[in-house]
């Protein structure tokens, strides 16, 4: 069985069930300088250990979701260098529970332009970006530890629930 999710662009208020926005605030900068302005703390990461970063390559392909994954001890930064990106994201229901599944029917899909970027929270599914149109860079950074729940990098790719997909547009 197939879900469609529409893309929307990404509002703070729309994506705070998932995490939080970094985009230029609508206040003064809090410094500026000849030919700079800066705006210190606009978004916090909650962490204990250093972060790492890796550097994505998203290629263009057909907008069909059918497996994301969850880091349930840590929240992820992900900002897009050059193109605009998707992210799908899902909600977590028990964050405590090793075997859940993303549910479909809760996936939702983002716009993400270059120069924004976002934390997804802890727990909360997701499969790696899409570019909305052609290939794409992006940078996520994530604390360097394992997950409650297993290494990250064995595989963390879980189906959707009812072996389900998810197609956006």
């Amino acid at each position: 069985m197939e879900h469609k999710v529409f893309i929307e662009d990404l509002t703070e208020k729309a994506f705070a069930p998932y995490g939080k926005v970094i985009d230029l605030p609508a206040i003064d900068p809090s410094k500026v300088g000849e030919g700079w302005d800066c705006w210190s703390y606009i978004q916090m990461m909650d962490v204990t250990e250093p972060i790492g970063f890796g550097l994505v390559v998203t290629k263009k392909r057909e907008f069909v979701v059918t497996a994301m994954e969850r880091h349930v001890s840590r929240e992820e930064l992900l900002l897009t260098f050059d193109r605009e990106i998707v992210q799908p994201v899902a909600k977590c229901i028990d964050i405590e529970d090793p075997d859940e599944h993303p549910d479909s029917s809760t996936v939702k899909c983002f716009r993400i332009k270059p120069g924004q970027a976002v934390v997804i929270n802890r727990g909360v599914w997701h499969s790696p970006a899409y570019p909305a149109s052609d290939d794409a860079r992006y940078l996520f950074g994530i604390e360097k530890k394992k997950d409650k729940f297993g290494d990250e990098m064995i595989n963390p790719w879980v189906d959707f629930a009812g072996g389900r997909t998810v197609r956006f547009e």
